[in-house]
């Protein structure tokens, strides 16, 4: 951002707060660079093109400005601004993070220690989703029977 509040590409071409209904769809992927962290989350700079936010309670790693990250476009509210998610949608995010815990179990001989009583923090810095995607992901894999539920935590079934 320059002293004026207003955000800035890195060639000095100044960034457009608000987008036209239709130019995104829910869910598209793009690119963002990371601008600025607020007390809501990151202001992201949208295709070198747009502004949009990242909300913290999103935000399940380390980042830095000047990062470049692959994003989703979560909305375009009434206003015409836009909110960002660094997962894909839910359904998506779910099955990418039972893969994810497949091969956690498979690294670490078939038992894990995570399960449904994991802290949010813990399941955020090992599998980078949220305790609720965390939760949807075990559940498919035990519906699916690829895992069991023990005392200790979860382990594949034979």
């Amino acid at each position: 951002m320059n002293k004026y509040g207003e955000h800035m590409t890195t060639d000095d071409e100044y960034l457009k707060e608000t987008v036209e209904p239709g130019v995104f769809a829910q869910f598209q992927e793009v690119a963002v660079e990371i601008d600025a962290f607020t007390d809501l989350g990151m202001n992201v700079a949208i295709n070198n093109e747009y502004v949009g936010l990242v909300y913290q309670n999103e935000m399940y790693d380390e980042y830095h400005v000047g990062q470049t990250l692959k994003a989703f476009i979560k909305c375009v509210r009434e206003d015409g601004k836009i909110d960002v998610s660094l997962q894909p949608n839910q359904a998506a995010n779910v099955y990418s993070t039972a893969d994810k815990l497949l091969e956690h179990l498979q690294a670490a001989g078939g038992e894990s220690r995570f399960n449904n009583q994991t802290s949010p923090e813990e399941i955020r810095e090992e599998f980078h989703v949220s305790k609720k995607v965390f939760k949807q992901a075990v559940s498919r894999l035990y519906k699916q029977r690829k895992i069991e539920m023990t005392n200790n935590g979860i382990k594949l079934v034979d």
